[in-house]
């Protein structure tokens, strides 16, 4: 579990960051909403992006470098993230007393440097079985993410009002979404993956301290409750539409 740890905290916290491919396999049919749902689903999702700041603000972003540090017990390490279109990106990770994660994809492999070497993501196994395939950025985006979108009773989230839209992937347990009924922004999405030994992960990833950067809302502050233990991410430092070189995402020799 402790070589486990980094490797699904960096993906849980980098997949929010890098939007990837997700699988076109098929589940069984689910009963189709009805079209006054759907309707009220469409305008939480248009409002989240408009909160954002709006689709043609949010499609103007084509690069980006993101600075932060996390916390998890008493330790303490950091993260930095660079992402660019279409779908390259790298993050790295740095734990204290166990080393440095490297995960990148370059558009067509995806690799992983540990402290014990490197090697390609590219079978069915844990980490592209945990990886997040969304990108908090685009409401349109997340529709995708999901076969059947289903609006559920609204709740109470950390003294807020939200609406509640559960979401069933082809494949995998369904998952949810909180918005402010207020300020229409993103509060907490609740995840689940399944391991290498058919175990299922679940996390709620709570977003918090929006802040605008170039025209464009997003958390400064996410924290990842597992069953056991949080993980707290703190934003320092986004630039958007940075020059990146293609070189830093491809695998390492």
């Amino acid at each position: 579990m402790r070589k486990k740890l980094p490797v699904l905290l960096a993906v849980l916290l980098t997949a929010q960051l890098a939007c990837v491919h997700r699988t076109t396999t098929k589940a069984e049919p689910t009963p189709s909403p009805s079209s006054t749902e759907q309707a009220q689903i469409e305008q939480i999702l248009q409002r989240y992006e408009q909160a954002l700041g709006g689709k043609e603000a949010l499609d103007a972003f084509k690069s980006y470098r993101m600075k932060a540090t996390f916390t998890l017990a008493s330790i303490g390490g950091t993260i930095e993230v660079w992402r660019k279109e279409p779908l390259k990106s790298l993050s790295v990770t740095t734990f204290p007393r166990i080393g440095t994660l490297k995960k990148g994809f370059d558009g067509e492999t995806r690799w992983v440097q540990t402290p014990t070497g490197t090697f390609s993501d590219s079978s069915p196994q844990e980490l592209a079985e945990l990886e997040r395939e969304a990108d908090a950025y685009s409401a349109g985006k997340i529709r995708a993410f999901f076969d059947t979108l289903k609006l559920e009773p609204k709740a109470w989230l950390s003294g807020r009002d939200v609406y509640v839209i559960e979401g069933k992937p082809a494949k995998g347990p369904a998952e949810k979404l909180f918005f402010d009924i207020e300020n229409g922004l993103l509060l907490r999405w609740d995840m689940a993956r399944r391991q290498e030994d058919r175990r299922t992960v679940f996390v709620k990833i709570h977003f918090d301290d929006y802040r605008e950067v170039g025209g464009v809302k997003l958390p400064y502050k996410m924290r990842f409750a597992f069953e056991h233990f949080n993980f707290n991410v703190l934003v320092n430092e986004v630039e958007h539409n940075v020059p990146i070189d293609d070189a830093i995402f491809r695998k390492p020799s």
